[in-house]
């Protein structure tokens, strides 16, 4: 447990163990006059098993499980709404918080592939103007066990991979990220592989060299969107704070020390990036980085003064921009009759 965290003697509520993890479970159960070497079993049970309820837990003593349901919970997530896409099948949840607010999670589907795009945050921060998402404000950072539980409520789908493509800025979150990244990525957690767990960003460049020293071999997005300075501005405000050139040397520091390539996100957005000279910019931007451009058609946003362009721009920008560039690839979003797509979660 962190130090915010009162004693077990000090509690006056239940505490809930989701999102708690070894360490934290280790310090437990030693105010509780128990073994530390439980905390492995606890934390499987909680996480690799699914147990809501301490009745489960049979590896554990009858009087351990009557000690901590005296003091804990297991709450997780609730489901509030379901819906399925009619075109592409991806599903889209709406979850309610312990504290009333909610988040959404997209279920995508693709051969073998199933990926839950999971929150980090009630709403983003960042404004970002063609994002519905970055419309919202940010209302508050989710806990570790938050963003670890909307996997867990979909687990029955058989997920494989995880993108923090959802609600919220990753980075600002970073230390409930972090945690609930070590939680999916253990075998006493949800033993997803490393590679196939990505983490999303607007681009802040302390946390972008703060996550290649973690030693993680997890995968990294940049939501670039535009080749300019100006242009970057005017859909991200955040690069004001942290323009392009500043941003580049973060990645470029991230790639030499991690030696893994990263994906650069970009929208592309009728009139706004999507010319041939916005192209042949972004080619040059990225020379010399190990990356791929992930190109994804605007998504359409009630009440935002932006449009898709048109199926022969995309495509043109496409062909132009490689062999430029050092890989090029075309998404095609899923869920954009639910509001399911990129930049379109909002509650």
């Amino acid at each position: 447990m962190n130090r915010e965290q009162p004693s077990v003697t000090a509690k006056t509520q239940k505490m809930n163990l989701k999102g708690m993890w070894v360490g934290d479970f280790e310090q437990l159960l030693g105010e509780l006059g128990e073994k530390r070497y439980k905390a492995r079993q606890l934390a499987s049970w909680i996480y690799a098993k699914g147990a809501t309820d301490f009745s489960e837990m049979t590896e554990l003593s009858k009087d351990l499980r009557e000690k901590l349901s005296r003091i804990a919970t297991i709450n997780g997530v609730q489901l509030v709404r379901r819906q399925v896409s009619q075109k592409d099948l991806s599903e889209k949840f709406l979850f309610k918080l312990s504290d009333g607010e909610k988040v959404e999670t997209v279920l995508m589907w693709e051969a073998d592939r199933v990926t839950a795009c999971v929150s980090t945050q009630v709403g983003c921060p960042l404004g970002c103007t063609f994002c519905a998402t970055g419309q919202m404000g940010c209302k508050r950072n989710l806990t570790a066990g938050e963003i670890v539980d909307q996997i867990i409520a979909l687990r029955d789908n058989r997920i494989n991979h995880v993108v923090l493509m959802g609600m919220g800025e990753p980075f600002l979150n970073y230390d409930e990220v972090l945690k609930a990244i070590k939680i999916m990525n253990n075998e006493m957690g949800l033993s997803f592989a490393a590679k196939r767990i990505t983490v999303s960003t607007a681009g802040i460049p302390a946390m972008i060299q703060k996550l290649a020293d973690e030693n993680l071999k997890l995968k990294l997005a940049i939501s670039l969107n535009a080749p300019t300075d100006a242009k970057r501005t005017k859909l991200m405000p955040i690069n004001k704070k942290h323009p392009v050139k500043e941003l580049l040397a973060a990645v470029k520091a991230f790639v030499k020390k991690t030696k893994r390539g990263v994906t650069f996100e970009y929208v592309l957005i009728r009139d706004i990036n999507d010319s041939e000279k916005d192209a042949l910019a972004l080619s040059k931007l990225v020379q010399g980085i190990r990356c791929k451009i992930n190109l994804i058609p605007y998504n359409p946003v009630d009440d935002l003064p932006y449009d898709r362009p048109s199926e022969e721009r995309i495509l043109a920008f496409r062909d132009y921009l490689y062999p430029r560039a050092p890989a090029v690839t075309l998404r095609r979003s899923k869920g954009e009759d639910i509001l399911a797509a990129c930049g379109q979660l909002r509650v």
